[in-house]
């Protein structure tokens, strides 16, 4: 489940393959001439026309919220925080997460992380541990470049040394909802996480920190 969810991923997307034989098969029927018996098409274009909406989607409103990284730190436990750019029009509720894709990493791959900034914050953040081959990918990218550039001959660093690698890209779609959004509606709030499990909880504290 953690190190082979590339299989997985795109296994499942060989039903864009599998659609295309039924439709092949329903529309070749040789023993079946009445165009208005091939009915398969019909069936089908209900999902096809729902997955292409929701890709088309996903890609527009990862161009409208463009993000740049702002700040990265890694934790022991291998666990990133990336802070991003907060765009002007996305406003989202402690508790909801959102959809990441790392094109360096990528370039078809989107996973979802709870957000644990508060929405008063002027950056979004989110928490990802290594738990798979995609976030071990992201580790790594990171990890690159947040390292310490290498000395002179004086072995000493110059602040004014141009930064050499540039951040890896990252695109967000979201936000998207959860039960934990809903937490102000109760007077009495009972948190129980473990381990990364506890992101979501983050942004609820945070949030009620601030008001």
């Amino acid at each position: 489940k953690l190190t082979g969810y590339n299989a997985f991923w795109y296994s499942h997307h060989l039903l864009l393959t599998v659609y295309v034989l039924l439709i092949i098969h329903g529309v070749s029927l040789y023993l079946e001439q009445k165009w208005y018996r091939k009915t398969i098409w019909m069936y089908l274009a209900v999902p096809v026309l729902l997955y292409a909406g929701e890709r088309f989607l996903r890609f527009f409103r990862s161009r409208l919220y463009t993000v740049e990284i702002c700040k990265v730190v890694i934790y022991p436990g291998n666990v990133v925080v990336l802070h991003m750019s907060k765009p002007a029009s996305f406003d989202y509720k402690s508790g909801q997460y959102v959809f990441v894709q790392c094109p360096a990493v990528s370039k078809f791959e989107w996973h979802p992380f709870s957000i644990t900034s508060s929405p008063r914050d002027d950056y979004i953040s989110i928490h990802i541990r290594q738990l798979g081959d995609w976030t071990e990918g992201i580790k790594k990218a990171f990890s690159v470049v947040c390292q310490a550039p290498e000395a002179g001959i004086s072995g000493l660093l110059r602040a004014d040394a141009p930064n050499r690698t540039s951040l890896p890209e990252l695109l967000i779609d979201g936000p998207y909802g959860s039960p934990a959004e809903d937490h102000r509606k109760y007077d009495v709030l009972l948190l129980v996480g473990l381990g990364i499990g506890a992101t979501p909880f983050i942004s609820i504290l945070r949030d009620l920190l601030n008001n």
